[in-house]
């Protein structure tokens, strides 16, 4: 209620209620009725409606009070009604003053309080805010060590990046945090199958400010390769241009090298690391597809060892594994690199001989390889002696039944081994 308007209602309304007061208070009292009403007045209005409080409060007393209670006339009828009027406006003037200033003096203390309040909120608040802050860099910190993961910020518009130190330790550059230049310093770093591609995936990030993501190999100065995953994503300024790429670095030579691992053992005999038969099958059926396409043959080989079983029965399992890992070293010298050599099992092998377009290429592999095995074989002071059978089917193009192929191969192991062992046939 400190409104101008509130305050001038509240002080008519205090004349009006003394001079509705005035027949029940005593003579001499009536303008001491004023007081409440002027002091009132300044606490809940202001000064203003106070002193136009206190100046009713004198005109009443002059005009109304005084001629029925001070019977004085003249001069010092005057002279009276001034004195009272005097004292009445000094009275309520005090109070106005004394109240504002306690006003004042409140009001600064609740100023000063509210003040403190908020500085000791917005402290607290600040150093919650600290505190968080150190506690997710400090977990930050942990996860990328934990990790082993760098951080690098590129500059779309200079071209160089900015490197940690593990993000440096990655690609060669060194233990520190270093600054390159992507294509001068980094591109000479990166494998030349994957060069091309990943700063092509950076760049469409950029086009699209969007996330970049590329696994890439990285050449290390002793010529170690590591293998890389890079995560980045793209920051625009305020016109909504893209400045800079921000991103993690991983070193995931492990993962990759496991996956490597597992990838192999699903295609691959685990005792000899030759292919096996899901390898072996979908080789075949390239090969038959590349025999339809250039119209041209291959051979398709079976081999069994000859007393493969007797050294099992004799010196165990073991010695046999190792025999078997010996044979399978010594089939592969014999064909060349774009030969498939697989292993179904115990001790039984297939070829697939690339490029065979006549029966005399597959008889020179057959003599190499029959003499290849035939050669004694020491395993824990033992010297072993095993054979090899060996029956081979011709494919040409319009053969596309890979299992009719593999029987007629395998019919012509089993007239090998019918024959005389240590020899070779032909199907059909």
């Amino acid at each position: 209620m400190r409104s101008g308007s509130h305050g001038y209602a509240v002080a008519i309304g205090a004349v009006l209620l003394a001079l509705a007061l005035r027949a029940l208070l005593p003579g001499g009292f009536p303008f001491l009725t004023f007081y409440p009403a002027v002091i009132l007045t300044a606490y809940f209005c202001g000064p203003k409606p106070a002193i136009l409080c206190a100046v009713l409060s004198g005109l009443t007393v002059w005009l109304l009070v005084l001629p029925t209670s001070a019977p004085a006339t003249g001069a010092s009828s005057v002279a009276a009604i001034l004195g009272l009027y005097a004292l009445v406006v000094s009275v309520n003037l005090i109070g106005i003053g004394g109240m504002q200033r306690s006003q004042a003096k409140n009001a600064r203390l609740s100023e000063s309080q509210r003040i403190l309040t908020l500085q000791l909120q917005r402290e607290t608040e600040l150093r919650v805010a600290n505190q968080r802050l150190a506690e997710k860099t400090l977990l930050l910190d942990l996860a990328l060590q934990a990790a082993d993961a760098g951080t690098w910020r590129y500059c779309v518009a200079t071209g160089r990046a900015q490197l940690s130190e593990r993000m440096a330790r990655h690609n060669g550059f060194g233990d520190e945090a270093i600054e390159i230049d992507i294509e001068r310093d980094w591109r000479t770093r990166v494998h030349p199958e994957d060069a091309e591609r990943t700063l092509g995936d950076l760049q469409a990030a950029i086009a699209s400010r969007g996330r970049f993501v590329a696994d890439y190999r990285v050449i290390l100065p002793d010529g170690r390769v590591r293998w890389i995953a890079g995560l980045g994503q793209v920051e625009v300024d305020e016109a909504g241009t893209p400045s800079e790429v921000v991103g993690l670095s991983l070193d995931i030579t492990a993962r990759k090298e496991a996956e490597s691992k597992i990838a192999h053992l699903a295609c691959h005999d685990p005792l000899t690391g030759l292919a096996n038969r899901t390898l072996f099958h979908a080789r075949l059926g390239e090969e038959i597809a590349r025999a339809v396409r250039r119209q041209a043959s291959f051979a398709l080989f079976c081999l069994d060892l000859d007393r493969f079983k007797a050294v099992n029965d004799t010196h165990g399992h073991l010695v046999g594994d190792a025999l078997l890992q010996v044979v399978a070293a010594r089939i592969l010298g014999a064909v060349r690199q774009e030969d498939t050599v697989a292993r179904f099992g115990g001790d039984e092998f297939v070829i697939i001989q690339t490029g065979a377009d006549r029966t005399a290429c597959a008889t020179v592999l057959a003599e190499r390889l029959i003499g290849a095995v035939r050669e004694p074989i020491e395993i824990e002071g033992h010297s072993l002696s095993v054979g090899l059978s060996i029956g081979i089917a011709m494919v040409h193009a319009g053969d596309d039944d890979s299992l009719a192929i593999y029987r007629r191969a395998d019919r012509a192991l089993y007239r090998a081994k019918a024959e005389g062992r240590s020899t070779f046939r032909f199907a059909g």
